[in-house]
């Protein structure tokens, strides 16, 4: 199930940009905004209240229009485009994510991202071997119609965006899609922005820092059908994408190699915990044939055009706010569960749940998990 595409009228992308901007409104927060609400616009006035009521004590921080409308008009000096979700070039890959962006900036060919893509990473420190490799994977991938997702860092990714320039490649950056990262691969980014296509979702000039990068893995994985993992060491950034890849039910695809280079360690427990042992392109496109839809999971958002589900009543959120704080705690714990014990609508746990989160005083996990912070 995809999003029905209409395309944001100039107000409300400009609202969608504050509402993402604004101060503890993540993707989830976001949409949940949207169900509840029905427009970015109605969102950004009712928010401040919504914060008070979750406890908070000083103002929440609203992104002003000013803000958003120069964030725009630089994006747009740079030749790039700032794409919602549900418009018709937003990836229906990455709508499917739980936590999809509302907003992608994008530079150079967007029309990639409508193509079947495949993420490859791997080891910074990659060895020869491992970037002839993602080079050949690469290139073959490309050749068999395949886009190739990589995060432009040195090693594998870099070999993987130059085996596939002349096919199609896309690098999905951490920081600003103007800001190049890490500086030695700035010819690299020219020939991305030129020949390929580059993706974020942070403001322009943003400089990539260490909190920046684990958001960045989820939309490698959140592209693509399928993720491969050609070095990686225990613990590494390239496990991360490939758990993230399996949370979103992609395939994951491992190369292995030998038990006494610790770059192949993790590639190595991924075919032990069932990744597809993969030394060819081959590998990987006989297991994306064989495939069977549905392959994404359910779009976490609303559909556009969505209409509010109205406001409750104090005397229904109140009894709900007390039964809420008494559940949660620094142990994260589903939503689902939170319906069931409050025994009380899940259109009013919702709302208290994003007043907590508004306020600074919730923290969303993967799975539809919540905890309070402490």
């Amino acid at each position: 199930m995809t999003p029905a595409a209409r395309t944001l009228t100039d107000a409300e992308r400009l609202d969608w940009l504050r509402l993402i901007r604004s101060e503890n409104v993540g993707p989830v927060t976001f949409f949940a905004l949207l169900r509840h609400f029905g427009s970015a616009a109605a969102a950004l006035d009712a928010a401040p209240a919504l914060s008070r009521r979750g406890g908070r004590t000083r103002p929440i921080r609203i992104a002003g229009r000013d803000a958003a409308e120069a964030e725009m008009a630089a994006l747009a000096r740079l030749g790039g485009r700032l794409i919602g979700w549900g418009e018709p070039d937003y990836p229906a890959p990455l709508a499917a994510v739980a936590d999809a962006p509302p907003l992608i900036q994008v530079l150079g060919h967007a029309p990639l991202l409508r193509r079947p893509c495949v993420g490859m990473v791997g080891a910074r420190n990659a060895s020869a071997a491992g970037r002839r490799f993602a080079r050949d994977l690469a290139a073959g991938l490309g050749q068999a119609g395949h886009v190739v997702v990589s995060g432009m860092a040195r090693g594998i990714d870099t070999a993987a965006h130059e085996g596939a320039l002349e096919t199609g490649t896309v690098a999905v950056v951490a920081g600003g899609v103007d800001v190049v990262y890490p500086p030695e691969n700035a010819t690299l980014y020219d020939a991305l922005a030129a020949r390929g296509a580059v993706l974020g979702e942070r403001p322009p000039g943003t400089q990539p820092t260490a909190r920046h990068f684990p958001p960045r893995n989820r939309l490698i994985s959140g592209l693509c059908l399928g993720v491969v993992v050609v070095e990686a060491a225990p613990r590494s950034g390239s496990l991360i994408t490939a758990r993230m890849a399996a949370e979103q039910g992609r395939e994951v695809f491992a190369v292995p190699g030998s038990p006494l280079d610790p770059r192949h360690r993790g590639t190595n427990g991924l075919i032990r915990d069932g990744a597809v042992l993969t030394e060819s392109a081959a590998d990987v496109i006989d297991a994306l044939k064989a495939m069977r839809p549905p392959l994404l999971g359910e779009p976490p958002a609303p559909e556009m055009g969505t209409q509010p589900v109205g406001e409750q009543q104090e005397s229904e959120v109140e009894p709900a706010r007390r039964r809420v704080m008494e559940l949660l705690g620094p142990v994260a714990v589903t939503v689902d569960e939170l319906f069931r014990e409050c025994q009380v609508s899940p259109p009013v746990v919702l709302t208290v749940l994003l007043e907590l989160e508004l306020a600074g005083r919730l923290e969303r996990h993967p799975g539809n998990k919540v905890s309070l912070v402490m």
